[in-house]
């Protein structure tokens, strides 16, 4: 490759040097940014290239199990990747798929439809909100809470309201009691609520209840969410995935926000390739306790050892000497 075309990974500058070869992989310094890199397709301080990380994360969210995907790469890329290192690939890109499709303002219609269900998180039940435009199938709202109560509702309508930028003049829901004061309290008197139900003709949240069906082969693929971080952060993704990349039949095999003009993104390899400096991440299942305060003078044990006892006290300080010309004495 020409020298003049190779620029940092780090800062894009183009005043780089070759740097030697490692495993007979050409390596580059650059001088503006003092870091070291390889041109090629992965992004900074990962080897796999940006197209097989994109692959592997839309088959997850097509519906593939994590064994399943990691055969697939094995046969279609020659590359063994293990299936917490795929997840991790899942987990890190979709909160960058997040924040991208926050820039994307839909167009969407004056009747809206809003829904519950109950999924698996860490072997617990939890409720899944949900609120769609009935028009443009856009999903505007997703919330993970443990009750399902007015204060509930009242989130999931705001977080809606923002997205959207408007008030609807319809909500169809069913005939959960906490929709009401929820509904009345975001959107007042402006707003007309209709308690609906499935498998009807008029007022339907069937669309609504395919969304859930759906999300529940999702979430049964990859046996349950590992805490309330992660079913949160990938409940979003899956919202990106619903509205930018998954196809509906009812809006001619095009997902709902490209129909409404330009996007972000149309696919994952451009999420990901677009993410030219690596994200900082840790994956939230994993949990580190806080450290507990050790009483003065107890015995600290680091496998199987004893270490002597520590008296943490405090330093003595010694008052500074005072001269005798400024001493002044009192007469008794």
């Amino acid at each position: 490759m020409n020298k003049e075309l190779v620029q940092c990974k780090h800062c894009n500058s183009p005043n780089v040097v070759k740097y030697g070869t490692h495993e007979g992989i050409q390596r580059y310094w650059c001088k503006k940014c003092k870091r070291k890199f390889v041109d090629n397709d992965a992004l900074t301080k990962m080897r796999t290239p940006v197209n097989v990380i994109a692959a592997a994360v839309g088959m997850y969210y097509g519906g593939m199990p994590l064994d399943s995907i990691q055969r697939q790469l094995e046969q279609d890329y020659g590359l063994r990747m293990s299936e917490s290192g795929i997840y991790y690939w899942v987990v890190r890109f979709s909160g960058d798929a997040v924040e991208k499709a926050k820039t994307f303002t839909p167009k969407v219609g004056d009747t809206w439809v809003a829904d519950e269900t109950v999924i698996k998180v860490g072997g617990k039940n939890i409720w899944f909100w949900d609120v769609i435009d009935k028009s443009s199938r856009y999903l505007l709202a997703s919330r993970l809470s443990t009750t399902r109560t007015t204060k509930d509702a009242v989130l999931v309508m705001k977080e809606a309201q923002k997205t959207a930028g408007k008030t609807p003049k319809r909500i169809i829901t069913d005939r959960l009691a906490a929709y009401i004061d929820g509904i009345e309290l975001v959107f007042g008197a402006n707003t007309k609520h209709v308690q609906g139900k499935p498998f009807v003709d008029k007022d339907s949240t069937n669309i609504i209840e395919r969304f859930h069906g759906t999300l529940k082969d999702r979430t049964n693929v990859i046996r349950g969410f590992k805490n309330m971080d992660t079913a949160q952060l990938l409940s979003d993704a899956w919202l990106v995935h619903y509205n930018f990349l998954k196809e509906h039949g009812e809006l001619g095999d095009i997902p709902p926000a490209q129909k409404m003009g330009k996007v972000p993104f149309k696919n994952w390899l451009d999420i990901v390739s677009k993410a030219r400096t690596a994200p900082e991440f840790k994956l939230e299942h994993y949990t580190v306790s806080s450290p507990t305060r050790r009483k003065r003078g107890t015995t600290k044990i680091i496998r199987g050892r004893k270490l002597p006892r520590i008296s943490r006290r405090s330093p003595r300080i010694t008052p500074p000497m005072t001269s005798l010309s400024t001493v002044k004495l009192r007469r008794i």
